[in-house]
């Protein structure tokens, strides 16, 4: 059976966003007077959006006002320096590339917030023809909820039983599934095998090429 469809995860799955995202959160923790952490925490922290990811770093209570104060520090950095050291990872351009030989058409649903989701993906895959990119927007939930990705599925025309959706984290494989598709887990991201594998993941994937033998 012939993939129709595939929809990436992108922070964790076709780039390395970790240390940028973890210079932006410390940054803006710092200007609050809270206690920062290493680059290496975060990856138990990304997944569910900024909002989540600030309330998972900050120390605990932590007020409605000062989680706005952390989300417009956050934002006001990481619009400046989310390509400081932002990098796709190493195979994930040759298997775009390949989706496209093999007529494939992709999208990107990220968590993310769509104006930095659309940048990064316009900037550091200039020669990928995405079929669709989608970051958090009003309107939808976050994933899990499927709603965005179903609307991605019916735009592309694709059977469900015909898209894939790549994934680092337990979040990714939940959104999947809520969909009613498939989705192999992207063992080179944040999370690993064990959360992957403990959420049901459908695949594995140990490096990006690796995907095309779920297709």
């Amino acid at each position: 059976m012939t993939t129709q469809f595939c929809i990436f995860d992108l922070d964790g799955t076709l780039v390395n966003s970790l240390e940028d995202l973890a210079d932006a959160t410390n940054y803006a923790l710092r200007l609050q007077g809270f206690p920062t952490h290493p680059v290496d925490q975060y990856r138990r922290f990304v997944g569910d959006g900024v909002v989540m990811l600030l309330q998972r770093a900050a120390p605990q209570p932590c007020s409605s006002e000062e989680l706005k104060r952390l989300h417009s520090d956050f934002d006001q950095y990481y619009s400046v320096h989310c390509f400081d050291k932002t990098r796709p990872y190493e195979g994930c351009e040759a298997l775009l590339h390949s989706l496209s030989q093999n007529q494939i058409p992709f999208g990107v649903l990220s968590n993310k917030p769509h104006q930095f989701v659309g940048e990064i993906v316009r900037r550091l895959f200039p020669n990928a023809a995405f079929a669709s990119v989608a970051g958090k927007r009003p309107g939808y939930e976050k994933k899990p909820d499927p709603a965005a990705l179903n609307e991605m599925i019916r735009i592309q025309g694709a059977e469900k039983k015909r898209c894939l959706y790549i994934g680092d984290s337990d979040v990714d494989v939940y959104t999947a599934h809520n969909a009613g598709i498939r989705c192999c887990g992207a063992l080179w991201g944040f999370r690993g095998y064990q959360e992957l594998s403990l959420a049901g993941a459908d695949y594995f994937a140990a490096a990006p090429l690796d995907v095309r033998a779920c297709l």
